[in-house]
């Protein structure tokens, strides 16, 4: 049974394993942590940090909750939830953000998280939420849709991990 949990110490070798999976597969869509940078300490050196982006203290990002996807505790992916909406979750990172462990695709595991993680975006109030989409991801695009996802516009967009490319928001009414 999936379920969407708080960051947590006893997933960090499984997290480390799936950051692994996306940078050895040149995943782009959704960058995860470099795992290089994943050691015995990262979790507790991280903590405070993702601590004061749930607080929304961090400057120029959104407020924002981060999960992992764990089934039968294994870890499969995460999920995460910007509350605001200001330019870089409109016209970048949406307001929310999910992916799945390579070797987990194809499961149903990416409608299940998404699912889930809609269920947490009404416990904090939201009425609608955005997901923007790389134009060329099409698991994500039928994830969307299937869970009510309404198309608004194609945007070009550009950033770090994708580069030049057009991003497919649209909106689903919780």
């Amino acid at each position: 049974m999936v379920e969407l949990i708080n960051r947590c110490p006893e997933y960090v070798a499984g997290y480390k394993a799936y950051c692994r999976e996306m940078y050895d597969s040149h995943i782009t869509y959704f960058k995860p942590t470099d795992p290089e940078f994943i050691d015995d300490e990262w979790f507790f050196r991280t903590k405070p940090w993702y601590d004061r982006k749930e607080q929304g203290l961090i400057e120029g990002q959104p407020v924002s909750f981060h999960y992992w996807a764990i089934d039968n505790g294994q870890f499969i992916g995460e999920f995460q939830l910007r509350t605001e909406f200001p330019e870089k979750v409109m016209l970048d990172i949406g307001s929310i953000g999910y992916a799945v462990r390579v070797s987990e695709q194809g499961k149903g595991y990416g409608k299940e998280i998404l699912r889930l993680g809609l269920e947490i975006a009404k416990q904090h109030g939201m009425e609608k939420v955005l997901l923007t989409i790389n134009e060329n991801n099409k698991a994500s695009i039928r994830v969307c849709e299937a869970l009510g996802g309404v198309w608004e516009d194609t945007i070009d967009a550009c950033n770090d991990a994708e580069g030049q490319h057009l991003l497919r928001r649209y909106w689903i009414t919780l």
